[in-house]
């Protein structure tokens, strides 16, 4: 009852668009941008979007989106730094990867996205998953008896013609993208978008999660209109479904939230560092434990036999450092931070082996 609902009320929604995305037309990406009857800009169309699943990245891609993210590292509190330490999509398995929602920012990443439009509401359309969030845009008060939700309670408002849309209420479940940034149920996320002509969209969003992070974190990014392309339908546990059976993906069960850091506990965790001491060390990799706990490296360095505190194999990985690249033998160097408590110990921040650097945190 409750999908035939929501659905009948994207059909009411959306009727009547102003503009809408023609295959046969030609689009002059430089043309002013659309309106709606009430003259505020129209967003309808299908847009590709920066491929931004690491938010610490800024990266303008030849397609003429863009990305620019947050400087590494990011402001962790103590309970946000054990979520990001303790994700582990092999171990205890990604939401994503069982059909969940995405979550609205890990939303905008993978696979087109088309959006419709009239005066009262926004339609985004993601193929990924079939997705879809509606948003009424008339300055309605956020709802007072709904349970929180993967995508939360959102509500979209104009200053001028800037969308601005609030959300909140989330069930604290969604990463901010593919690589496991963590938000919590006391988030709150604005997004907002301008449309400064026909071929693009600039895209803010902006998280306030005083449980997360010690400050608000943000990302600029540019979308670029496709009129050539068409949402297609996607239906994740069509292919997914047999893996999980399989065990070849890990299926997610309920979040494994733990205020305490589960890898490397609190002798291991960034207090335990002195950050003030930043060191650059250059020595030969003797000893690798990738999947330790905590992972580690021993290192040469002169006379020093080095223990080099990693990050967790799931960041590694995803930053392009596995455990086939990382060899005994192999010279790198680390910047890192000496152990308050044990000797001869460091903490690394980034590795360089040959021209390639990697940061851990």
């Amino acid at each position: 009852m409750r999908n035939a609902l929501c659905l009948t009320i994207l059909a009411l929604a959306l009727g009547g668009t102003a503009f809408a995305q023609s295959l046969k037309a030609k689009v002059d990406m430089k043309a002013p941008a659309p309106r709606l009857p009430n003259g505020k800009p129209d967003f309808s169309g299908v847009w590709a979007r920066p491929n931004a699943q690491d938010l610490t990245r800024t990266v303008t891609n030849a397609n003429g989106t863009s990305v620019k993210g947050e400087p590494n590292p990011l402001p962790f509190t103590t309970w946000g730094q054990a979520q990001w330490d303790n994700y582990d999509p092999v171990k205890y398995g990604d939401y994503a990867g069982s059909c969940m929602p995405f979550g609205w920012i890990r939303s905008f990443t993978p696979h087109p996205m088309q959006i419709i439009q009239n005066n009262e509401y926004i339609s985004f359309n993601f193929e990924q998953s079939t997705m879809f969030g509606l948003v009424n845009t008339e300055g309605m008060p956020h709802r007072k008896d709904w349970p929180p939700t993967w995508f939360g309670d959102s509500r979209g408002r104009w200053d001028g013609d800037k969308l601005i849309i609030e959300a909140v209420n989330f069930n604290g479940w969604a990463k901010l993208g593919t690589i496991g940034h963590p938000m919590s149920s006391e988030a709150k996320l604005t997004m907002t978008f301008e449309r400064p002509d026909m071929g693009h969209i600039l895209f803010n969003w902006y998280l306030d999660d005083p449980k997360t992070y010690t400050r608000q974190i943000k990302n600029e990014r540019v979308f670029v209109l496709t009129p050539d392309v068409e949402v297609m339908e996607y239906s994740c546990m069509e292919g997914n479904l047999q893996s999980l059976l399989d065990g070849v993906i890990t299926p997610w069960v309920g979040p494994k939230d733990q205020d305490r850091n589960i890898l490397y506990g609190s002798q291991h965790d960034w207090p335990a560092y002195d950050l003030t001491k930043q060191q650059k060390v250059t020595g030969v990799i003797k000893e690798i434990q990738y999947r330790g706990a905590p992972p580690l490296i021993k290192m040469q360095v002169g006379n020093q036999l080095l223990t080099i505190i990693m990050a967790p194999p799931p960041r590694m990985e995803f930053r392009g450092l596995s455990d086939q690249q990382l060899k005994v033998g192999a010279t790198a160097s680390i910047v890192a931070y000496p152990s308050k408590q044990i000797k001869d110990e460091l903490r690394a921040e980034t590795i360089t082996i040959g021209r390639a650097t990697t940061e851990l945190r």
